[in-house]
């Protein structure tokens, strides 16, 4: 995996985390969204942010592992934008005259099992490396 891929995910997934995150604070409640979707919104940022996090963290460990992590990265990255798009999705589309989009509330769960599957994964090569 090269570290161009990781950085650039993790610098584009803390930028839209911050952007979208200021809209939901400051915007989405004067289109009349509920709280609780607010919370919901506020949820896909939050991981937005805390996956570019782990992604530049990855970034700069990734030239001591003596493995490939495209996997594991993939993931990630997939699991973090099926994750968060959904619920960004499920909070914003109704606003736009788009109601039926109760088929997008299984693929949230979906993206947080590929993300843990991406992380999990990552967890136990590392492991799987360091024997004593």
């Amino acid at each position: 995996m090269n570290d161009k891929k990781l950085i650039s995910g993790g610098l584009f997934f803390i930028t839209f985390g911050i952007l979208l995150g200021a809209m939901g604070a400051h915007y989405l409640e004067t289109l009349g969204i509920e709280a609780d979707k607010i919370d919901s919104f506020k949820t896909g940022t939050d991981y937005l942010f805390y996956n570019g996090l782990g992604m530049l963290a990855v970034a700069g460990i990734n030239k001591k592992f003596d493995f490939d992590i495209t996997n594991q990265f993939r993931h990630i990255l997939y699991g973090t934008l099926a994750f968060s798009v959904s619920i960004f999705a499920l909070v914003l589309l109704p606003q736009i005259g788009i109601e039926n989009v109760r088929f997008l509330g299984p693929i949230t769960p979906l993206g947080g099992v590929f993300m843990i599957l991406g992380w999990g994964g990552l967890l136990a090569r590392v492991l799987s490396t360091y024997k004593e």
